[in-house]
């Protein structure tokens, strides 16, 4: 049976339809033009959510900073002149990952039940 899709499917031979590829992750974008690994990058994060406010508005200033850093830097005081804490939720997720969650489960049999989702 023919299926009424086919005819749109791509045919060996023919241009890519996706000319450009599938988008680079952010670390090999990093790696490949800035020379940073994952670990390198971890640890600017992590070094820049221990600064004062002060220091983050000095290393945003900075013309001689690593764009990576101004970059964060920006985004960390945009995040706090908003009394938001999604810029820094989401730094401590991309370095230390999403904390352990936990769910409780009540049911009518006398046998407890124990579950555990490790999102890793």
């Amino acid at each position: 049976m023919s299926n009424h899709l086919d005819k749109f499917k791509w045919q060996k031979g023919q241009p890519s339809p996706n000319r450009n590829g599938r988008p680079k992750a952010l670390k090999t974008i990093l790696n490949s033009n800035f020379g940073m690994t994952q670990s390198q990058c971890n640890d600017a994060i992590l070094s820049m959510l221990s600064m004062t406010k002060e220091q983050v508005q000095t290393e945003c200033n900075n013309p001689d900073a690593p764009m990576l850093n101004r970059i964060i830097a920006k985004a960390m005081l945009k995040s706090y002149n908003n009394g938001s804490l999604y810029a820094l939720e989401s730094l401590l997720n991309r370095t230390m990952g999403m904390p352990r969650q936990q769910t409780e489960l009540t049911t009518t049999e006398q046998t407890p039940i124990f579950v555990s989702l490790d999102l890793k």
